[in-house]
């Protein structure tokens, strides 16, 4: 291929050359002309002949590449119809329309159950949480079916709020409730395997009291270093919570109910569609 293809090309320059030197008769330049554009038409013959693509087409079935043979063959058959290549080319296209027929069918199967696998998930993971709609703001908000609805209980807990079409968001809150103020300023985590320190900002812990009981809570968007606390408390055996006052501090364990809770809303947080790389 390529040593006809340097024959064409030196051909041409001696066309060129020649005349331009007025050294060859019009009958020589003609005979050369001639086997010039009859080198050109082997050549393409060898390139986009019927042979030659009816083989890139069989190569493109033997690799299951339906789509590609296809192509192949269909230009086969446009330009050479009348060639018997292009009758091989109708009996092969009719059984690459058909694997990529059964490909779509495939692809649709895969699809369906797919959809279905994620509808029993999410079913699966809402079932457990209690479910709050507010028509104000068009929000559904999400909670651990354990967790308290008041402020007025000790908890460690995550809940989520998603509108109607868009992606939910996650919160962390931890509530803190007893007959004395602590007036917290910080929070410390005790894990199997770290200890960890969470600052709060002035206002950030918000109080309020009622018939001799007080409450401290504070309630923040989800974070990274929150979802790395979050996880590590959920896979330790041990969880120690220790709430920083002024000018004391209270300590509790936290409860296996309130980690399969931190678990659960994480599970349909992310069955309905929430990212986690915060």
């Amino acid at each position: 291929m390529k040593n006809r293809a340097l024959y064409l090309l030196t051909i041409g320059f001696l066309l060129t050359g020649l005349i331009s030197c007025g050294e060859v008769s019009q009958k020589e330049y003609d005979t050369l002309k001639a086997e010039n554009e009859h080198l050109k038409k082997e050549n393409d013959e060898l390139k986009f002949g019927p042979d030659k693509i009816l083989s890139k087409a069989k190569v493109f079935l033997d690799d299951k590449n339906f789509y590609k043979a296809k192509l192949e063959l269909q230009t086969l058959i446009d330009t050479h119809p009348a060639s018997e290549q292009a009758t091989e080319a109708k009996l092969l296209i009719t059984v690459a329309e058909n694997e990529i027929q059964e490909q779509k069918i495939k692809e649709e199967k895969v699809k369906l159950e797919k959809e279905q696998a994620h509808k029993k998930i999410l079913i699966n993971a809402t079932t457990k949480l209690r479910i709050k709609y507010d028509d104000v703001s068009n929000t559904t908000w999400y909670y651990d079916k354990s967790t308290s609805k008041y402020t007025n209980h000790n908890s460690f807990h995550l809940y989520m709020g998603k509108e109607k079409d868009g992606i939910p968001w996650l919160r962390f809150r931890i509530q803190y409730a007893a007959d004395d103020w602590l007036f917290i300023q910080s929070y410390t985590i005790k894990t199997d395997s770290k200890l960890y320190t969470i600052s709060t900002s002035y206002g950030e812990v918000e109080t309020d009291n009622k018939y001799g009981g007080i409450w401290e809570w504070y309630d923040t968007p989800m974070t990274k270093s929150l979802y790395e606390i979050v996880k590590n408390v959920i896979n330790s055996k041990s969880v120690k919570l220790r709430c920083n006052g002024k000018q004391y501090h209270k300590d509790r364990i936290i409860t296996e109910k309130e980690k399969q809770g931190l678990q659960n809303i994480l599970d349909a947080y992310e069955a309905l569609g929430g990212a986690t790389s915060f």
